[in-house]
């Protein structure tokens, strides 16, 4: 690390960092500078490959050419020179496999492929004890493990020629030559032990898995390599800049959000929801309900909770049936709260927290004449907020502190939205009015690793900017709490019928 007092702050006095989050359908790239300024932004976006129903993937080749782009877009104007970190953040639970020379045997499978169901239901009955010892998880097809399952079972060749990394990760090499995974990454696909924060090696030999699968790990905030001639000609980068190892992009938005300590929830609404939670350590009380991972802080861990689709059933409604956001969201602002009992199950891809099924599915339930389209955007919101309230209520039964909830970017935009998830999580919420929190918090990594900040904390609260607190109705309260009782019978009733189909 690069001491602050010695940083060659260049022409105009000022030293960066870039942050870069490759998401599902774009990446952002974010310049900080040293006063905790975000100086520039880019984004691009990339498609998503359906070659068959629940697979999804996409090809590496074109997060590359976005990096590219954005990144000499985010450069204009100061020199590669005063850049004195990059790292990224990413999707997790992909999986891009590549030969020992790095490159790349298949497209990447993302995190929304589910065709792995059958590897995963098999990988369960042999290592199922070894998976909540060591993974705190029962294998989902989420998670990165049930897609290498998958290509060992119908891509063979692939397989016996395979390294695997991350999306990110793959990114990293590109930078920097180094094959390597970063350990928030790595900690969510199922063959990582939390309590040692390591590969398990009793997983690999219980499944049969090859040793030279898994590559070497690095922590988040730790300086992977720099950035090489070849690189540096397509991004602007300056040759030797410091990448460090980054964090999956719900650890980034973690950090990006300032939950650096116990007490802090933060919630956001993008393609998936999710509600996020700081921990010292892990154990198996939310075994199936909530996912834990390794946090961007070294040492400390965060439990995830999520509803696949939530944001993108908004995206859904408004690409099938019409409209804009805007309009969408007047037309539910003039519906009473509870949709006159229309009721929507956001699982579009399958349900998430608490109870995990590849099977289930999205639906309105309590259809009539008089509903209008505007009912059905108002109850998918609320669809939406119960489904997150489970991760909430997770969380309280761990134990672990919620003192302050905060909710940044996507959903958070609309104010109708916002105020339903206060009503529905009974309690207030605190908007962070700062942008791209997972390209944020990616900058926050090479912001301390480059030495512009010396710590976190420091860095934190120099980047990130806290909003207008959002109330909660206490008559709305109750009345949503009594809807989410309800809400919480659906699926349990509705799981032998998904069952079968």
């Amino acid at each position: 690390m690069v001491p602050f007092e010695k940083i060659d702050r260049g022409v105009n006095n000022l030293a960066y960092a870039v942050g870069i989050d490759l998401g599902t359908s774009s990446i952002k790239v974010v310049l900080l500078n040293d006063e905790g300024t975000t100086v520039s932004t880019s984004s691009a976006t990339y498609p998503l490959i359906k070659p068959q129903p629940s697979w999804r993937e996409q090809n590496p080749a074109d997060w590359w050419q976005a990096l590219c782009r954005t990144v000499n877009e985010v450069m204009v104007g100061i020199s590669s020179t005063q850049v004195r970190g990059v790292a990224l953040s990413g999707q997790i639970n992909g999986a891009v496999f590549v030969d020992r020379k790095g490159e790349l045997l298949r497209s990447a499978m993302i995190w929304l492929d589910q065709r792995s169901q059958a590897e995963c239901d098999r990988a369960n009955e042999q290592a199922g004890d070894l998976f909540r010892k060591h993974a705190v998880v029962n294998l989902n097809p989420v998670n990165t493990l049930g897609k290498v399952l998958w290509v060992q079972e119908h891509q063979p060749e692939i397989y016996e020629r395979a390294h695997l990394l991350a999306p990110k990760d793959w990114l990293n090499f590109r930078l920097t030559g180094v094959l390597k995974a970063e350990i928030s990454d790595a900690s969510t696909t199922g063959a990582f032990d939390l309590h040692e924060r390591c590969w398990s090696t009793e997983i690999q030999e219980r499944l049969g898995l090859k040793s030279d699968l898994f590559l070497p790990l690095v922590e988040s905030n730790e300086k992977l390599g720099e950035v090489t001639l070849e690189a540096s000609k397509e991004t602007g980068l300056a040759p030797g800049t410091p990448v460090f190892g980054g964090g999956g992009d719900i650890p980034c938005m973690i950090l990006g959000s300032g939950v650096i300590e116990p007490g802090i929830v933060t919630v956001g609404i993008g393609t998936a929801g999710h509600a996020t939670i700081f921990a010292d350590d892990v154990d198996d009380a939310a075994f199936n309900q909530l996912w834990p991972m390794c946090h961007t802080v070294s040492g400390k861990y965060t439990w995830l909770g999520c509803t696949y689709t939530g944001g993108a059933s908004l995206t859904w409604f408004r690409d099938t049936f019409g409209g804009d956001y805007e309009e969408l969201s007047r037309e539910a602002e003039a519906v009473p709260q509870g949709s006159e009992g229309l009721i929507y199950m956001p699982w579009l891809e399958g349900t998430g927290t608490p109870s995990p099924d590849a099977q289930a599915r999205a639906g309105f339930l309590g259809l009539s004449l008089r509903h209008t389209r505007g009912h059905m955007v108002r109850a998918l919101m609320e669809g939406v907020a119960h489904d997150l309230r489970h991760s909430l209520e997770c969380f309280k039964s761990l134990g672990l502190p919620i003192e302050e909830v905060r909710m940044g970017e996507g959903g958070s935009r609309s104010a109708l939205w916002r105020q339903i998830l206060a009503d529905v999580f009974g309690c207030d919420l605190r908007l962070i009015d700062t942008e791209d929190l997972s390209a944020v918090g990616a900058g926050l990594l090479a912001s301390v690793g480059g030495g512009l900040f010396s710590d976190f904390r420091s860095a934190c609260e120099a980047v990130i900017r806290l909003g207008e607190t959002v109330h909660c109705d206490a008559e709305q309260v109750a009345f949503y709490d009594a809807q989410y009782r309800r809400y919480c019978q659906l699926y349990p009733t509705l799981k032998k019928w998904y069952a079968t189909h």
